[in-house]
């Protein structure tokens, strides 16, 4: 008969194996949750005969591979883990709120301006830059992996800060509204295998972000000079300057008619 110790028990198995469910259907990643299922069904059955009937033994040896089991998985997942726990903690600073409700649209046009006006000419003398753009509260985890600048968008200052000779040339720049966050900022990298080869660590930083968050990322390649825009994992390439400007402006939430009426 069962105990409130067998109760403990099965209730923090099922509190896993839910807490496994949600994180995997989460990250619409099924085949994980169908390769682990039986394995944990497997435990499970094994605590309940040794509740019932006594396998002591069994029940060690089944212990003893769950925890190596465990393990497996917090090394196979950790980035996974580690932006999920991360997307739970997010916050914004309250200087970057009190930032926000100063912002007009009219702010936000000119930053989106600014920045179409840096990529083409980063583009022209092919110089790699990756800008992340915020729409909602930004990780603190993203910002405290670069050096905080806290200052207004313009051309020239994100083009000094890709400059190749620059010190923060190499990481990503942190936009929210009409100010740079952060700059030499490292991104998590995506761990999809339709990611084309020839893409870089670049590229796959920008799309590793945009899996884990609502940002978009701008990502020009020192290579050919072509500028590309991730979104929710997917990327697009060969971006123009006016359709940069139109998704800023989409990400902005402003649109054309108020642009022109403003």
């Amino acid at each position: 008969m069962f105990g409130w110790k067998e109760i403990v028990d099965v209730g923090t198995l099922s509190a896993l194996f839910i807490f496994a469910t949600l994180f995997f259907a989460r990250k619409k990643r099924l085949k994980p949750l169908l390769l682990y299922f039986p394995l944990f069904s497997v435990y499970a059955a094994v605590i309940i005969l040794d509740y019932m009937y006594g396998f002591p033994i069994a029940r060690q040896v089944a212990t003893l591979f769950a925890v190596l089991f465990i393990v497996v998985i917090a090394v196979v997942h950790q980035a996974d883990f580690k932006a999920f726990f991360f997307d739970l903690s997010k916050r914004s600073s309250d200087r970057d709120s009190n930032n926000e409700r100063n912002i007009t649209d009219e702010d936000l046009s000119i930053a989106a301006d600014e920045i179409v006006r840096a990529c083409q000419t980063m583009a022209k003398l092919r110089i790699g830059a990756l800008i992340v753009i915020a729409t909602t509260s930004v990780a603190s985890h993203i910002t405290e992996t670069g050096t905080e600048l806290n200052a207004t968008i313009s051309a020239p200052l994100l083009e000094s800060i890709f400059n190749t000779k620059a010190p923060m040339h190499d990481g990503a720049v942190v936009v929210k509204g009409n100010r740079i966050l952060a700059a030499g900022c490292f991104l998590p990298l995506s761990q999809s295998q339709s990611i084309a080869k020839n893409l870089g660590t670049r590229h796959r930083a920008g799309i590793g972000i945009t899996e884990e968050t609502d940002m978009i990322t701008i990502i020009l390649s020192e290579e050919t000079g072509t500028i590309s825009v991730a979104n929710h994992g997917e990327l697009r390439r060969f971006i123009t300057p006016d359709r940069l400007r139109d998704i800023l402006l989409k990400t902005f939430n402003i649109s054309q008619t108020r642009k022109m009426r403003s």
